[in-house]
């Protein structure tokens, strides 16, 4: 007998990046203060404006570390070497109660999450599929070949990388403090 896998979905999770998340969160407070920001997936929690270039702020080391390791990535996924650079990057800052909606990012090849401060139940990352005939009918014990959604919790200097195509949403802050991530394509 031989299992083979079809159609696996890698998600790359890097912990405790020792990036100066205090000097990021000290940042991003001060962006939110700049800018009213912009609603696409997000709802009851402020997003900034992209972000193309990071050479005057606190991320400079985040965006060196996701290249670095965005490299290897792409080669795992079969998308063709070049150079690869962070599209754009974006603050995210959900208050309680503050969630994200379903969405992919069709303009990038990687996509990624850094949570700068992610206290105890302040949302879970969810990546998502297409599978719901599977789910409590034919196989009503959830794996991870029949379940439609996994779960991975927010935490302080995590970093998650992931395809682009990968349909995800964030569920709702349950803390009392903000949950900060900074979520980036890179191309």
């Amino acid at each position: 007998m031989r299992l083979e896998e079809i159609f696996p979905t890698p998600i790359w999770i890097f912990d405790n990046l020792n990036l100066d998340v205090d000097s990021i969160k000290f940042w991003a407070y001060e962006e939110q203060k700049k800018d009213e920001g912009r609603i696409i997936s997000n709802v009851g929690g402020w997003q900034s404006n992209d972000y193309r270039t990071f050479d005057d702020t606190p991320l400079q080391l985040l965006v060196k570390y996701a290249l670095k390791e965005s490299h290897h990535i792409a080669a795992d996924l079969g998308i063709p070497k070049s150079d690869r650079y962070v599209e754009n990057l974006w603050v995210n800052i959900n208050p309680k109660f503050a969630y994200n909606q379903a969405h992919v990012h069709p303009e990038a090849r990687l996509s990624g999450v850094f949570y700068v401060d992610a206290p105890e139940r302040s949302g879970e990352i969810c990546f998502s599929r297409d599978n719901g005939y599977a789910l409590g009918t034919v196989a009503p014990e959830l794996t991870r070949y029949s379940g439609v959604e996994m779960k991975y919790p927010a935490k302080t200097n995590r970093m998650l990388i992931f395809p682009a195509w990968v349909e995800h949403h964030v569920k709702p802050n349950l803390s009392d403090e903000d949950r900060i991530s900074i979520s980036f394509n890179i191309l």
